[in-house]
């Protein structure tokens, strides 16, 4: 039997005021949107497309390739070639750590240098690698991580390594000259990088290139002087006598004696900048040709003596009695070895210091100054090294009775080994001072300095030093007539006095002596070992370099019978021409 139902409830009539205030709160949240809708439609409209190209155009650099260094004979001393650098944008890179060990293994990083690197980038880049080989710039493309990107550029690389570092110098990761020449014409030889705009999508991928905005322009070209066949001779005969005596330092000049162009600039030690990490001490491409001054010795009293004969202050037959020490400022000046009437031309064949000294007595302070400045000595080269020096040059005012007769042995003024090659230079050619240069089809800028009678009659007097008996004997070349001069001076000790152990060995001279083309520098500092005297140590570097440097430009020797002429003496042992060079040093 059915169960009758009861009257059903009445619903309960919601309050009026919670329809209005449901619709009040939908009216004020569509007011809302829509006024924020007008903000950013008309307000901020400029400053949101701006950021949406920030995240979607892209203004990105082009690198521009740095002007190449040319031999004299076209041969190439500084090349670009292709590398590659690796960098990422870390905002979206950051999303993908778990990909950060293939990375790191991919372009040989620990991870924890990884991490480190992208931290320590930029909000939105970060290199990894710079300048790398292109094969790993593919290996890199190839992992496609998102953030991750190659860029191709270019490095520099050198031909003949070290042999060049000091006169070339080195390039920074950016391009831009870090020394010696590439730091000195880096306008010249810098490019100019370009820029474009680019279409990137969420990944930071390139989807478009849309204009180029800039052009990059490539940097010019340097063409030097230098002949690679007679830097390379000169470097490693350098370096052999620099590890063979123990010296702290060399460098080596070979000039055209006519032109001033410089054919071989050469220092010790040096670096390889191939290698990275190879040329992190300064000391190995610092160019000592230029940048070192030093007291040279008795290279120096050719150009006393030609002051001397300029002036008429002596004549060329004039003997001096040098069998006893010379009292000058409360010392005795002496000679290593004692001999007893000497002309001038014995003077300088056996570096008589007491000779030297009488002579330089004799001639005016002035005379001697302004033949030292003549030469260049007191002056920079200007060939454009940043920091070359002009070495130390007393002005004659204050020369006192002892500077007076010690700056004519190589004490008391410091030069360089450029200016011992520049002020040689001027004996060799008649006279004529030459200005150095480095790059090629510049004009020869040359006056005369001292007579030319003056000129020749020390170009036959320095042939007697490097003849059997005289200092330079080492630097003998058979079949060819050699002229030069030896040099050595004590290093100083920083308490006005001197390193007994420890010498300035210097050797300059110039071929052929009949009629002289080039003309060689050496100085080899601080060396400590055997007979460290500059017809020892420098004498025989000449040797081998010239030798080879008068090959490379096809000057004959004199041909006795079937073998090059060598000298008369032909019982000379080796241990008596040490012996003769031993007595040629200070």
């Amino acid at each position: 039997m059915p169960v009758p139902r009861g009257p059903r409830p009445f619903p309960r009539a919601l309050p009026h005021w919670r329809a209005g205030l449901l619709l009040s709160l939908l009216l004020l949240g569509m007011g809302g949107v829509l006024l924020r809708d007008v903000q950013l439609q008309c307000f901020q409209t400029r400053a949101l497309r701006a950021q949406g190209r920030m995240r979607y155009l892209q203004t990105r650099p082009l690198p521009a390739g740095r002007g190449m260094i040319y031999a004299r004979n076209g041969d190439p001393l500084a090349v670009n070639v292709p590398a590659v650098t690796l960098w990422v944008d870390p905002r979206i890179f950051r999303q993908h750590q778990s990909q950060w060990g293939r990375v790191a293994q991919v372009i040989g990083m620990s991870p924890l240098e990884l991490s480190t690197r992208v931290r320590q980038g930029g909000a939105d880049f970060a290199y990894l690698r710079r300048q790398v080989s292109p094969s790993l710039g593919k290996a890199v493309r190839a992992l496609g991580i998102p953030g991750l990107y190659v860029q191709a550029t270019s490095r520099t690389y050198y031909p003949l390594g070290a042999m060049t570092t000091p006169l070339l110098g080195l390039v920074h990761l950016d391009h831009q000259g870090a020394a010696d020449l590439e730091l000195g014409y880096n306008q010249w030889l810098a490019g100019r990088q370009g820029r474009e705009r680019v279409l990137v999508d969420g990944q930071g991928q390139v989807l478009r290139v849309l204009q180029e905005a800039e052009h990059p322009q490539p940097g010019h070209n340097l063409h030097l002087t230098i002949d690679p066949q007679i830097q390379y001779w000169a470097y490693m005969t350098l370096l052999a006598a620099q590890q063979h005596f123990g010296a702290k330092l060399g460098s080596a000049v070979v000039m055209n004696v006519h032109t001033g162009q410089i054919l071989a600039m050469v220092s010790v030690p040096s670096c390889n900048p191939n290698g990275r990490g190879s040329c992190s001490d300064p000391l190995d491409y610092a160019n000592n040709a230029v940048h070192q001054a030093f007291e040279p010795g008795s290279v120096m009293k050719p150009f006393m003596v030609a002051a001397a004969l300029t002036t008429h202050s002596i004549q060329p037959d004039q003997n001096f009695n040098v069998s006893h020490c010379l009292p000058v400022g409360g010392f005795c000046i002496r000679d290593d070895v004692v001999h007893h009437e000497l002309n001038v031309a014995h003077i300088l064949k056996y570096s008589s210091d007491i000779g030297a000294a009488k002579i330089a007595l004799r001639t005016p302070r002035e005379a001697i100054y302004d033949m030292y400045r003549a030469v260049g000595f007191g002056q920079a080269p200007g060939l454009g090294f940043v920091g070359e020096t002009g070495g130390v040059l007393p002005d004659w005012h204050g020369w006192g009775r002892a500077r007076h007769a010690t700056i004519a042995l190589g004490y008391g003024v410091s030069v360089t080994t450029l200016q011992l090659a520049e002020g040689y230079a001027a004996i060799a050619n008649g006279g004529y001072h030459v200005r150095p240069t480095l790059l090629l089809d510049q004009p020869v800028q040359r006056r005369r300095i001292m007579p030319a009678g003056v000129a020749n009659r020390l170009r036959r007097w320095l042939e007697g030093v490097c003849a059997p008996n005289g200092t330079g004997i080492l630097a003998a070349i058979p079949g060819y007539r050699v002229a030069g001069k030896t040099g050595t001076a004590n290093m100083a000790n920083g308490k006005d006095g001197f390193l007994h152990n420890e010498t300035n060995a210097t050797f300059v001279g110039f071929a052929p002596g009949f009629a002289p083309d080039l003309v060689m520098a050496i100085s080899l500092r601080a060396s400590k070992r055997y007979w460290n005297f500059g017809g020892v140590e420098s004498a025989p570097v000449f040797r081998v370099t010239m030798r080879h440097a008068l090959e490379e430009m096809n000057i004959a020797p004199r041909w006795c019978g079937h073998r090059a002429c060598v000298s008369q003496a032909r019982n000379i042992t080796a241990t008596q021409a040490e012996i003769w060079a031993e007595g040629g040093g200070q």
